[in-house]
């Protein structure tokens, strides 16, 4: 029987540190004692899983443990997460973390040499994706948990419910005209407002907008007052001196996305 709840809550990071050591502690007592009899935890997620995507339109791979579904140039995915702490028959729970990639954008980043454009990492990466509790309110971490058969069905109807209501309207904004989507880093409170701006920049760059993200980062900044006065001044260190030697998030990554770009892209 699993000892979790299995509706997910967003949660704080300090609640997250406590849970992950009381499920580290438990995980470590039971695989001194496993019980073989008990049902995987991967199974479980499966079975889960299978649960959801009879909601959702979205087609699932259990090798992959992911949920996915492609319109053109573009594949929504739900990448699924395996907790780390789980324990057959007593935990399964997942992390779930939506993204986004475009062939397009794929194509782009392998004509860009910069690691601001392709980090060393295999191709595809999405140009942008978050995990799920920080895609709407209340923000915080989100986990669901499998283990117990008896509120499986229950668990997969509050996934499926989730994506919905945070991941679907995100999006959503896709499958509507170009300037919606150079619209969402500007959306105070929106739901993935912690969405780094680059990887929308990206996104209009590799279809050939530059004069729409070009006006997208100016309207960025006209929200962000401050944020322009860094970003002024680590663009000019970085067109002077060169890019910095570790990637940043922030303002600093963003100016030196635009050094590696040529901005201004008009």
């Amino acid at each position: 029987m699993a000892d979790s709840i299995s509706m997910a809550e967003p949660r704080s990071f300090p609640d997250v540190i406590v849970d992950t050591a009381y499920h580290k502690l438990m995980a470590a007592r039971a695989r001194a004692n496993p019980d073989t009899r008990a049902e995987k935890p991967r199974d479980a997620i499966i079975a889960g899983l299978s649960l959801v995507t009879e909601a959702l339109n979205y087609s699932f791979s259990a090798s992959q443990l992911r949920l996915e579904r492609k319109r053109g140039d573009l594949t929504f995915r739900l990448n699924i997460q395996s907790d780390r702490n789980n324990v057959a028959g007593q935990r399964a729970a997942i992390l779930v973390h939506p993204a986004i990639y475009s062939r397009a954008v794929s194509a782009w980043s392998k004509r860009h040499p910069s690691e601001w454009i392709r980090p060393k990492t295999p191709l595809p990466l999405p140009f942008v994706g978050s995990q799920i509790g920080y895609m709407g309110e209340p923000k915080g971490w989100m986990t669901w948990d499998f283990a117990d058969p008896a509120s499986r069905r229950e668990t997969a109807e509050d996934l499926a419910q989730t994506i919905r209501s945070r991941v679907e309207p995100f999006f959503a904004a896709f499958d509507g005209p170009v300037e919606g989507i150079a619209a969402l880093p500007l959306q105070p409170g929106g739901v993935l407002p912690e969405m780094r701006a680059a990887g929308i920049l990206t996104y209009l760059l590799a279809h050939g907008h530059k004069s729409l993200a070009l006006q997208t980062l100016t309207s960025y900044f006209d929200a962000r007052p401050k944020d322009r006065a860094e970003f002024e001044a680590k663009l000019h260190e970085f067109a002077g001196n060169g890019l910095p030697e570790f990637r940043s998030l922030g303002v600093s990554d963003l100016a030196a996305f635009a050094v590696a770009t040529g901005y201004p892209w008009s």
